[in-house]
């Protein structure tokens, strides 16, 4: 199966959501809590921080007019920080809940299930939000202003400074999207998840650069910046896929015949590490301190056929 340009992926996502109305209410509802904890938070300030900032200025011997005129703006900004700050903790647990609900619709839950329960996994996962957290609004704010004010006269060209500002912008974008799966679902270190990602730059460039541009639409960004996440999904469901592909191939070729789909261990990363499952084992399952993996699959025969190898081996050991 000839491998799908990345940069489809970001538009897939838009069709696969609109034509999915099970992931429709996972983008619905965090936008209205977020509405509503915003509407919360205005009232709030308004209600007990306007009328002590006026008291504020007017002890300093402000003129009322513009101490309620700077009590308004302090009061405004103050009430949008606190909805910033909601959104930032709370984005990158909605996003991995979307990003879940794709690997399930396609049929690859399996994975999210083993992965679950391991203190270690839900430590990196904390760990992994919070360097996004930080890395999108420290790091990501500050190359894209650079990179605007560097690109400035290219953008007087249509066209051609929108593209290198997406590309550029593009690893930062796909690399934010597709962490979660690299750190709670495969096991990896933020550190990890990173080296991989600039190893593979132009891959995560071809991505990031068409969802970049989805999210500088006007109105519609608010939809994108959701259908990103499933098409980052989708991404990672057609690599499971190709390998769980790729595994079959090498069990047929491996046994003589077609045994089905099973007994192999998917290591996207090419490490030592732990892999994640594409299929539930039945033999065992590579740790730390084993043998390096190859990147070929890795076939572990079933169990009738290792018990006939061993009734076979201890015949021949017995003739001996």
């Amino acid at each position: 199966m000839p491998r799908r340009p990345l940069w489809l992926y970001p538009i897939r996502g838009v069709t696969y959501f609109l034509s999915n109305p099970r992931l429709w209410p996972r983008v619905i509802l965090p936008f209205l809590f977020m509405l509503l904890v915003s509407i919360a938070l205005f009232v709030l300030a308004f209600i007990y921080l306007f009328p002590l900032q006026i008291d504020f200025f007017i002890r300093h011997s402000w003129a009322p007019w513009l101490a309620k005129t700077l009590s308004v703006l302090l009061t405004l900004g103050e009430a949008a920080l606190g909805s910033l700050i909601v959104f930032l903790a709370l984005m990158p647990i909605l996003e991995d809940g979307l990003f879940d609900a794709v690997l399930r619709s396609r049929k690859l839950g399996y994975i999210i299930d083993n992965a679950h329960g391991d203190y270690r996994t839900c430590l990196n996962g904390v760990l992994g939000g919070i360097y996004i957290i930080l890395f999108q609004s420290i790091v990501l704010l500050t190359f894209q202003i650079v990179s605007i004010v560097v690109l400035l006269p290219l953008h007087a060209v249509p066209v051609v400074g929108t593209m290198v500002y997406c590309y550029l912008n593009g690893w930062v974008m796909a690399f934010s999207k597709r962490i979660h799966y690299d750190v709670e679902l495969c096991k990896m270190s933020v550190s990890q998840s990173r080296k991989y990602a600039w190893k593979h730059r132009a891959k995560f460039c071809e991505f990031g650069s068409v969802a970049v541009f989805l999210e500088m639409t006007p109105v519609l960004n608010l939809l994108f910046f959701w259908t990103n996440v499933v098409g980052a999904a989708l991404w990672v469901a057609d690599e499971i896929e190709e390998a769980q592909r790729r595994d079959r191939l090498a069990n047929r070729t491996a046994s003589g015949q077609d045994q089905g789909s099973h007994y192999v261990t998917f290591h996207p990363y090419e490490s030592s590490a732990p892999g994640l499952p594409t299929e539930p084992l039945l033999g065992g399952h590579h740790g730390y301190g084993s043998q390096p993996h190859s990147h070929a699959p890795q076939y572990v025969p079933p169990s009738h056929v290792q018990q006939q190898q061993q009734q076979q081996l201890q015949a021949k050991g017995s003739r001996r």
